[in-house]
């Protein structure tokens, strides 16, 4: 037993019978005092069928996981940048977890999963008993999985991932494994190994229950990933953000997610772990930190609406965009600034400028010494479109060639495929969007704490232009750096770059929104972009109350169904910012 469990047959009880009140304070402030009996009944179900799966007499800990929102920054974690984010009120992964017998050995793990009816309220009555799927069940021996190198750190997890998908894709044709069961595979190989010599992690039985959608954009995959995280962690004692701080659950148990072949950054799982009740906080990443929250205004929502345009994947293009990151900054930092550094009017760069560029993030003027216009310039310098190889002869020829292998031991090496040393990069533009979007992030806090919402609406649909194969040419930089030598509108946060993750049939849902919400309700009515990785899936933005709940709720929703042929309740589709991910305090004995 530890500190995080009770009785199996205790939880329920106290669920069902009223007699904890504890439990009941708890998710009151989870979902709202409104919504405590539903979800009582929720948790109890996902214990019974816990119970069913692994019998009735076990000791368990109750695990919750929230879905995530991005509101701006996208695309731009895994460059080390921050985004803003909310927890997702009511859309939850719960796992109920104990440990496993030892038939087959200590770290023998069991696990069943279940998605309820996406986004159904708990509090209808036989909530999640219409469109349930079972996926299938997972045993297997932790033993069998584990690397002998000591992968409990960010960088040795992502070499080690590399390797498996080059060895996966080598023999199945795949880097993916699109299996679920490699996700909770993946956080329990970085924590046997974050805790090795301290505590020997294994032998798990849970019961994961879910009603995010797998499709919807507010990463469902993500929260599967930390709901089950925290489970193992409090059937063996160990503290979420005690034992593990709260940037090696994010960065560490994130980057786990790597493993499965998706390269994607940590801030979705920084969203669902510093999410707070009614605000939008900015996640920093690389190491995992709050950078800034705004509260969101109260005549205001945030939406996800499911534009019905099926999400398409491209490996090649993802692993294209991904590479343009550390690619730009390696041009900036030993090819670019090494020819500027004396130059007239670079007197202000900063001498150990090299030390301070790690991430593309760190290429910002505060950081260097510059002016927004020598970022402009250094833009300038970018090509448009490119190959390792150009760059790598580039570089020789600029006596950076040893750097320029550095960087790619570090960060490219196996971990993208499809990136062969001829394929072309659209650099300038996906590296623009990074640089920009980041200055997106760090603005539209400080508009929205200002209470702007004009100007930071305007950001997001900048943000979703962005998107969009835009190329940014030599005139569109001359001419920005003109404004920002006249101090117009000058910062980067209004240039939208060309990221490349549209396509028209998803644009136009997003497009035709932004429209409407601007012809009738003008600059503060609302803007919506599109959430998740891109192509296709959900969009969601900030709108007044008044288009989702109220006077002009019908004239929104007639819009989506004649424009769109989206039917929908849009009462339904707010997304409120709720508490960020933890294990459930146990009832008391008695």
């Amino acid at each position: 037993m530890t500190k995080f469990s009770a009785p199996l047959k205790r939880w329920r009880h106290c669920l069902t019978d009223g007699a904890g009140e504890e439990i009941r304070a708890q998710l009151a402030r989870f979902y709202g005092a409104d919504e405590i009996e539903g979800w009582c009944r929720h948790y109890d179900r996902a214990l019974a069928e816990y119970a069913d799966a692994y019998g009735d007499d076990a000791e368990v800990v109750i695990s919750r996981c929230p879905a995530q929102m991005n509101i701006m920054g996208m695309h731009i974690d895994y460059g080390g940048m921050p985004s803003l984010r909310l927890a997702v009120k009511g859309a939850d992964t719960i796992t109920v977890a104990g440990r496993c017998p030892t038939a087959r050995g200590s770290r023998r793990v069991r696990m069943k999963s279940i998605l309820r009816s996406p986004m159904d309220s708990a509090t209808e009555p036989g909530a999640g008993e219409r469109g349930d799927s079972d996926f299938d069940s997972l045993d297997f021996d932790l033993g069998d999985l584990l690397p002998d190198e000591d992968v409990g750190n960010r960088q040795a997890l992502m070499d080690y991932a590399g390797r498996v998908c080059s060895e996966r894709e080598r023999t199945t044709g795949s880097a993916v494994d699109d299996h679920w069961g490699i996700l909770p595979k993946g956080q329990l190989i970085f924590l046997e190994s974050y805790f090795r010599g301290r505590c020997e992690v294994g032998g798990v039985d849970a019961l994961v229950c879910s009603n995010v959608s797998p499709s919807g954009g507010m990463s469902s995959s993500s929260a599967l990933v930390i709901s089950t995280a925290y489970a193992a962690l409090g059937i063996h004692g160990l503290s979420p953000g005690v034992d593990m701080c709260e940037e090696d659950l994010i960065d560490g148990i994130g980057t786990s997610e790597w493993i499965r072949g998706t390269r994607g950054g940590t801030a979705d799982h920084g969203g669902m772990i510093l999410g707070r009740m009614g605000e939008l906080v900015s996640v920093g990443v690389f190491p995992a930190r709050p950078m800034g929250r705004a509260a969101l205004p109260p005549d205001y929502a945030a939406v996800i609406i499911d534009s019905g345009v099926p999400r398409v994947y491209d490996d090649a293009v993802k692993e294209e965009t991904v590479i343009a990151y550390p690619l730009g900054t390696f041009m900036v930092r030993d090819l670019l600034l090494p020819d500027r550094e004396a130059a007239r009017g670079w007197r202000g760069l900063v001498g150990d400028y090299a030390q301070r560029i790690e991430f593309i993030r760190d290429i910002s003027a505060d950081n260097l010494g510059l002016e927004v216009a020598q970022i402009y310039q250094l833009l300038l310098g970018i090509p448009e479109s490119t190959t390792l190889s150009e760059i790598e002869a580039l570089a020789r020829a600029g006596g950076a060639g040893q750097a320029f292998e550095s960087m790619h031991r570090r960060d490219i090496g196996d971990k993208f495929p499809h990136i062969g040393p001829e394929h072309p990069v659209r650099l300038r533009r996906r590296f623009a969007f990074g640089l920009a979007e980041q200055d997106r992030v760090r603005a539209m806090v400080g508009y929205m704490n200002a209470g702007d919402m004009g100007t930071a609406l305007e950001l997001v649909r900048i943000s979703h232009a962005g998107d969009r194969e835009n190329e940014v040419a030599d005139e569109d930089l001359l001419h920005r750096l003109a404004k920002a030598e006249g101090g117009d509108r000058a910062d980067l946060c209004f240039l939208p770059g060309g990221y490349g993750r549209m396509t028209p049939a998803y644009d136009r849902v997003a497009t035709t929104i932004n429209d409407f919400l601007l012809a009738s309700g003008g600059r503060t009515a609302g803007s919506v972009q599109r959430l998740g990785a891109g192509w296709g899936g959900n969009v969601g933005g900030l709108v007044r109350k008044e288009y989702v709940s109220g006077p002009r709720r019908r004239d929104f929703e007639e819009l989506l169904q004649r424009e769109l042929n989206i039917d929908c309740d849009l009462a339904n589709c707010i997304a409120s910012p709720g508490e960020g991910a933890c294990l459930l305090t146990p009832p008391a004995e008695g």
